[in-house]
């Protein structure tokens, strides 16, 4: 039987470039190598049209450095751990063209989907920032109403677009205390993982979540039903610094094999 997860393989890097991350690229793939990983993936932050400040994302200037560095780090280190180039896809329903042709214009080995802002008048609010300038007018929102319109977002972008991996599926509010999800969210939830199987999209497992909570994104009985409906799942530090590459790692055949639903 195949392992539930590849522990060797971190597919969720950001460094330096992102401008809310530390590090180069090249401190990474050190650390990876280090902590003994075959594989490591940069999945650096696509956002596109959108209306926030400061910018936690790379322009596409940024891009053909990262790219261009990500080749030399491929060379470099060909003999010692496999690199892959990939970006985290902000989905933008508004500015699905033009996420589309930023795509086309680079060598993009790996998709990650996310959803990291909620457009309100104007203006885009951070649903995965501790800022108070986002979390307080979210707040204000409605929580439950933004859940629900992060929830189907993720859905559309399943719809419009092709992606590897769905990124930390249960993150949104994060920081916001003492949020939980409805039942109508529940249902939003196994609607995507049915999408999910359906297009073999993998679901990813962040394990950044072990710091802010205590479990990784998503919440056990998510990924409970990701195992049932045989969804493949797939490793992410999320690392924001070179020594969280791989964090937590080690922990995860039992995670998961303690979430495995029973026959």
């Amino acid at each position: 039987m195949p392992p539930l997860i590849d522990i060797t393989f971190d597919g969720h890097v950001h460094t330096r470039l992102c401008h809310h991350a530390v590090g180069e690229m090249e401190d990474y793939v050190k650390q990876a190598v280090e902590r003994g990983l075959r594989a490591i993936c940069f999945l650096e932050h696509l956002e596109t049209d959108i209306a926030y400040h400061p910018p936690c994302w790379l322009d596409d200037e940024a891009f053909v450095y990262y790219f261009s560095e990500g080749e030399r780090l491929k060379r470099r280190y060909r003999d010692r751990i496999e690199i892959q180039l990939g970006m985290e896809m902000g989905f933008n329903p508004q500015a699905l063209p033009t996420i589309r042709q930023r795509l086309a214009r680079f060598p993009v080995e790996r998709i990650g989907l996310s959803c990291h802002f909620h457009l309100h008048e104007g203006q885009h609010l951070n649903l995965l920032s501790q800022r108070r300038q986002s979390l307080d007018r979210l707040a204000e929102l409605g929580a439950d109403a933004v859940v629900t319109t992060y929830f189907a977002t993720l859905s559309t972008a399943l719809d419009s677009m092709d992606c590897d991996v769905l990124c930390h599926l249960d993150a949104v509010l994060r920081h916001l205390p003492g949020i939980n999800f409805n039942d109508d969210h529940k249902r939003q939830i196994s609607a995507l993982l049915d999408k999910l199987k359906t297009k073999g999209t993998a679901l990813e497992i962040n394990t950044s979540g072990f710091d802010y909570r205590g479990s990784a994104f998503p919440a056990p009985w998510i990924i409970t039903e990701a195992l049932a409906r045989g969804i493949p799942l797939q490793a992410g530090s999320d690392a924001h610094n070179p020594s969280d590459v791989g964090r937590y790692f080690e922990q995860l055949p039992a995670y998961l094999e303690a979430l495995c639903p029973q026959e």
